[in-house]
């Protein structure tokens, strides 16, 4: 199992999810709400499977590059990340490792929150960041991620995806706990 670039106990681990978070689905948001200004200035779809706003993307690629910083796929998509991240240019996407996050463990729990606590349990980075908007409705995982403290849980609204904000508030979080600041 590749665990990234940081040694245990050191860094940060960024878990992205896809859809609802990279990916917009649901109604154009900026036909609906013309005074948010906590929008990306523009979306641009590529296709029907891909709507993304390239701003975001550059932000997050800035943000990645930082020293210590580790990006995983924590996402439906599972092995076919690699390609969405390909297609809408996020830097390194194709190597990042993907957790398994289909279905629900034998034991009943959503699997995506099965595997970031199997992850974190042997990758042991200082903090980690998680973006999924199912964590709107996963109350399980989120009282988890509030009770551990060091794993910081963000559910945008899908139609939406991340906002500038929390684009900001994820590089703020990570410069705290790296060297470059």
């Amino acid at each position: 199992m590749v665990l990234g670039r940081s040694r245990p106990g050191q860094g940060v681990n960024v878990y992205f999810d896809i859809d609802g978070v990279l990916n917009l689905y649901g109604p154009d948001p900026l036909s609906q709400t013309p005074d948010d200004h906590d929008l990306w200035s523009s979306y641009h779809s590529q296709s029907m499977m891909l709507t993304y706003s390239p701003e975001m993307i550059t932000r997050i690629n800035e943000i990645l590059a930082i020293p210590g910083v580790t990006p995983f796929w924590l996402t439906t998509w599972e092995k076919e990340a690699a390609w969405f991240g390909s297609q809408v240019g996020l830097t390194g996407a194709e190597e990042w490792q993907w957790l398994q996050a289909v279905g629900v463990t034998p034991s009943g729990q959503w699997q995506k929150f099965a595997s970031i606590r199997s992850h974190l349990k042997v990758a042991r980075p200082r903090l980690a960041i998680w973006f999924d908007d199912d964590l709107a409705i996963q109350s399980d995982a989120r009282a988890w991620t509030d009770r551990l403290g060091a794993v910081h849980a963000h559910a945008p609204d899908p139609r939406i995806g991340l906002r500038p904000s929390e684009v900001d508030r994820m590089e703020a979080l990570i410069r705290s706990q790296t060297s470059i600041r």
